[in-house]
């Protein structure tokens, strides 16, 4: 049985087809790297507040209270006494505080892979290969012999679509999370303790 070659019009049509198959491929190849990359970026909604409430004079603004130790201020040891015993033995409070060493473990291992790492080996031997008796019968004791190897080795992988940068947000996110619940753990502990005594 004869063989015909292929005629060229079959050959051009082959090459065609491979021309639309890439040309046809490329769209999903471009949205399957686009589904690599995270998110936006997080703006801050841009919203104009008036400065002044309602009918309020204008004038010099008031001077933010500092609140932190309020309940000083009264000048009563005995509910300064009773305040500092119920932060030192509250449950709530120690959780909310290991919670923030928690989260501030959780930052600083976000952060750790925009760093390259770093590994060194070190090793020493020393042998000797024994001692040998020479053909007069006089014994030779055969030196030493040291064997020192050192080795050190680095990586450092590129954050190449932002994962690890969303990492870093989201512990710190996580961190201020952490602080603000301990600010609330304190604020109400404290207005239980002052309002019952």
């Amino acid at each position: 049985m004869t063989e015909f070659p292929p005629r060229h019009d079959d050959a051009a049509r082959s090459g065609e087809r491979l021309r639309m198959t890439r040309l046809m491929s490329l769209p999903l190849i471009v949205s399957l790297l686009a589904g690599c990359v995270v998110g936006p970026d997080y703006r801050k909604p841009d919203i104009q507040l008036s400065p002044q409430w309602g009918n309020a004079p204008k004038g010099k603004a008031a001077k933010t209270p500092e609140l932190s130790h309020w309940w000083r201020r009264l000048g009563d040891q005995t509910l300064n006494a009773l305040i500092e015993d119920s932060v030192e033995g509250n449950l709530d409070v120690a959780t909310a505080k290991a919670k923030i060493r928690e989260a501030r473990a959780s930052y600083t291992q976000a952060v750790a892979p925009l760093f390259p790492t770093l590994d060194g080996s070190a090793s020493a031997t020393r042998s000797r290969n024994g001692s040998r008796i020479s053909s007069d019968g006089a014994l030779t004791v055969a030196r030493p012999i040291n064997n020192m190897q050192a080795g050190f080795d680095s990586s450092w992988e590129i954050d190449l679509f932002g994962g690890t940068r969303r990492g870093i947000e989201a512990a710190v996110y996580g961190l201020d999370a952490a602080e603000e619940e301990l600010r609330a753990t304190l604020l109400t502990l404290i207005g239980d303790v002052a309002s019952n005594y």
